[in-house]
């Protein structure tokens, strides 16, 4: 954990000729404790097998003519990994001009790649080359490269928040000329968004696809395709995964603007009080850096601890699939207990007085380190299980890379069969040829991307067989002062889920409890049956001010624990709207005089140095700054901020679920196709169904989605006719709770299940 006193650190300079804003670099702290990602998705694929082009061959000898060094190897191991020879061409002329002294920096520069002051080498450092090389060919030199280089040191190269292609900035360029139409512009900006060093950008992605006229689609797929190579659609399922990938292929192919469907929970209605509520203004920069000031932070080191290898887990298989048998959590949790007893041992051993007690306590501590090293070995097992691999991003990238080599190349094959072969003989051999050379390349991919997979594969394979299962935690606690409210945290919190150690858990000190839980359910006036869904799901996430950053919702707050989410506007995006909305005072008293902002993409986070972050690198920095997550700890201690995360969670989340609208086809008595249009609380009306489907909408943001599909197939299946819902409901609604248990995770079913909801149908009392 990063110990900060008093005001933040050095601002952080721009670079004049990036076009996209660089983000502030994290601290050495931070960067020590980033976890690793493969680079593989961000890099190119592999140059095909062929004659040589005279790009080629001129790049060729360029390269030849570079002295043998850090620059020159860094430049042959880029372009082995599959850089464009075009790229390697302009950076060994932009190597050329530089000067003794200058290439004497960049050398220096390369060697210090990829490490921190407390990180050794990793194995992104060849990216990190990589990205230096491309700025030196984008014109940076001297100190801004300088300036460049301590930016990305140690950072992943799939970092979301560092945007910047270097390769795409001119040298000494002040002012970019617009693309010549609309089409030019969307093209282009699809291929900066994926041919980025740093990953994919999924918001420019779909920000160039939605803000389309659908008549411009096809277009911009041809423009796409001239200036890459790959077809749009290709390049789209290469980069994207999962929602991400659905939406934007919905985007190609879609008939007008994107549209909000039926199913999403209905907004939180902000009451005539707040509509009439004069908007507040926004803090200015030197107010933000004075209310960050007045934080104060106190720091203790409390050594260091032996933990689980959660991290280690969660870098390899980084998902948790609710229908895996065993859960992440079941095959986990040994080892942590694991752990525990052994750290027993070792005490136990520390504290022994005489020989014999001594003698005994070594014995259990090596039955304990055993044990360890069992349950270690039955989660590589767990990890090696093929449905467990197959969710690495690495792995993931590079079987995608496979199908869409496999795809192109049945694509080509059928093509040519369907050619009409010319009748001059001259004219078909030439086709023939052509035909051929086409194939060869096609074929050649296709064996390139395969030889990858394998290659990925087996080098996850071999980490998994290097699997620590115990290591030593460096844990910090901190106590922090925001607004005259103190809260507690501490780093080195181990969990199934945990995927970096510096990241922070804990609330308020005083002013928040499970009691004061309670008796805000009390007050807030919703029925007993909320209230009692809301305890439950309440005693698996946590209090009002509990906020944890060291799972893949990037920063949770409150009693149920919304998060910020992968792009920054997750369910806890969704409660600062409503906060804002309801109560602009309250919000600029917790948030905004922070530089904690929220607009309709996501989070935005204005530093006091004027850089604004946004999404992504705006979670991200509020992820890793102990003030700023002491900040929405010290909110939620706070009355006022209860009841409103008590009011967003019943209207926004247990009614936004049950008032969702599902268009159902069945049958009339006559056996005639019947459409109508019913809710979800029509059918799910036990306390049972309500209490997970609330919790699945709350803690996945599927609850509704669940529901919908589960209750559109029962009637579909079995024809019902659905004027008759109070006939057919009871039976429709177990067939829902089955989908929504089987999306759920075990524990949560098993802890709601401790609370005697009932599933008998209409006992949910609203």
């Amino acid at each position: 954990m990063v110990k900060i006193s008093g005001s933040p650190g050095p601002k952080t300079t721009s670079v004049a000729s990036v076009d996209t804003p660089l983000t502030q670099a994290p601290s050495a702290a931070t960067v020590a404790s980033s976890r690793r990602t493969s680079s593989a998705s961000a890099m190119a694929a592999p140059v095909a097998a062929g004659a040589k082009a005279p790009a080629q061959r001129k790049m060729e000898q360029q390269l030849s003519a570079l002295p043998d060094g850090p620059t020159r190897q860094a430049l042959l191991k880029a372009l082995s990994s599959g850089m464009p020879p075009s790229d390697a061409g302009a950076i060994a002329t932009a190597l050329g001009g530089l000067s003794p002294a200058q290439q004497k920096d960049l050398s220096a520069l390369l060697s210090k790649a990829g490490v921190s002051t407390k990180a050794s080498p990793r194995s992104d450092a060849d990216a990190e080359r990589t990205f230096l090389l491309k700025a030196v060919a984008g014109g940076a030199s001297g100190a801004t490269l300088k300036r460049l280089a301590e930016q990305i040191r140690g950072r992943p190269p799939s970092h979301q928040g560092f945007s910047f292609n270097p390769l795409s900035a001119s040298a000494g360029a002040t002012k970019r000329s617009a693309p010549t139409s609309a089409v030019d512009a969307a093209a282009a900006k699809l291929k900066t968004a994926m041919d980025d060093i740093w990953g994919t950008d999924e918001a420019a992605v779909f920000q160039a696809l939605e803000g389309l006229d659908p008549s411009q689609l096809k277009q911009v797929a041809e423009k796409y395709e001239k200036l890459t190579g790959t077809p749009l659609e290709d390049a789209l399922n290469l980069e994207l995964e999962g929602a991400d990938l659905k939406r934007a292929l919905t985007a190609l192919g879609q008939k007008g603007p994107a549209t909000s469907t039926a199913t999403s929970a209905a907004p939180v209605q902000a009451s005539a009080k707040a509509a009439a509520t004069t908007t507040v203004p926004a803090a200015t920069a030197s107010d933000i850096q004075k209310n960050l000031d007045a934080i104060q932070v106190k720091t203790k080191d409390e050594g260091t601890l032996q933990r689980g290898n959660a991290v280690e887990l969660n870098d390899l298989i980084p998902r948790n699939i609710a229908k895996w048998k065993p859960p992440k959590a079941h095959i986990y949790n040994p080892l942590k207990k694991a752990v525990e007893a052994r750290n027993k041992a070792q005490a136990a051993v520390t504290s022994a007085t005489t020989e014999p007690a001594k003698k005994a306590a070594q014995e259990k501590l090596k039955a304990a380190d055993q044990e360890v090293q069992a349950q270690g070995e039955k989660l590589k097992a767990w990890m090696k299980e093929e449905k467990h691999l197959a969710t690495n991003p690495s792995l993931r990238s590079a079987t995608a890379e496979v199908k869409v080599a496999e795809r192109a190349l049945s694509k080509l094959e059928k093509q040519q069969a369907k050619a009409k072969v010319p009748k001059d003989p001259a004219e078909a051999e030439k086709l023939r040829q052509a035909q051929k050379t086409a194939l060869d390349t096609a074929k050649a991919k296709v064996t390139d991307a395969q030889a990858r997979l394998k290659s990925v594969k087996d080098g996850l394979i071999a980490r998994i067989d290097g699997y620590q299962p115990m290591v030593g935690v460096p844990q910090t606690r901190s106590d922090v002062t925001v607004n005259g409210v103190t809260v507690r945290m501490r780093d080195g919190r181990e969990t199934p889920y945990t995927n970096a150690w510096n990241a922070v858990d804990g609330g308020a000190v005083s002013g928040d409890s499970e009691a004061q839980v309670t008796s805000q359910l009390e007050k807030s006036g919703i029925s007993e049956d909320r209230q009692k869904i809301l305890g439950s799901i309440s005693g698996l996430e946590g209090t009002f001010s509990k906020v944890n950053t060291w799972d893949i919702g990037r920063v949770s707050w409150g009693f149920a624990q919304w998060t910020l989410g992968s792009d920054g506007n997750g369910s806890l995006a969704e409660v600062m709207r409503d906060l804002k909305k309801n109560d602009p005072a309250q919000y600029d008293k917790h948030f905004g005089k922070f530089g904690i902002d929220i607009d309709a993409k996501g989070v935005v986070l204005t530093r006091p140095d004027g850089t604004v972050l946004k999404g992504v690198a705006a979670a991200e920095a509020i992820r890793t700054d102990v003030k700023l997550a002491a900040v929405f700890m010290a909110a939620g201690a706070d009355p006022a901020m209860q009841a409103a995360q008590v009011r967003f969670a019943s209207e926004g989340k247990i009614s936004g679920a049950r008032n969702t609208t599902v268009s159902v086809t069945g049958r009339d008595g006559d056996g005639q196709a019947k459409t109508a249009k019913l809710k979800l609380k029509d059918v799910v009306t036990s306390e049972y169904g309500n209490a997970i489907m609330a919790d699945l909408a709350i803690n996945a943001g599927t609850g509704a989605k669940v529901a919908k599909a589960a209750l559109e197939k029962y009637v579909k299946d079995k024809g019902v006719d659905p004027a008759k819902v109070k006939e057919w409901g009871p039976d429709a609604e177990k067939a829902i709770i089955a989908a929504l248990e089987n999306a759920s995770r075990s524990e949560r079913l098993t802890h709601h299940a401790k609370a005697g909801f009932s599933k008998a149908p209409n006992s949910f009392a609203d």
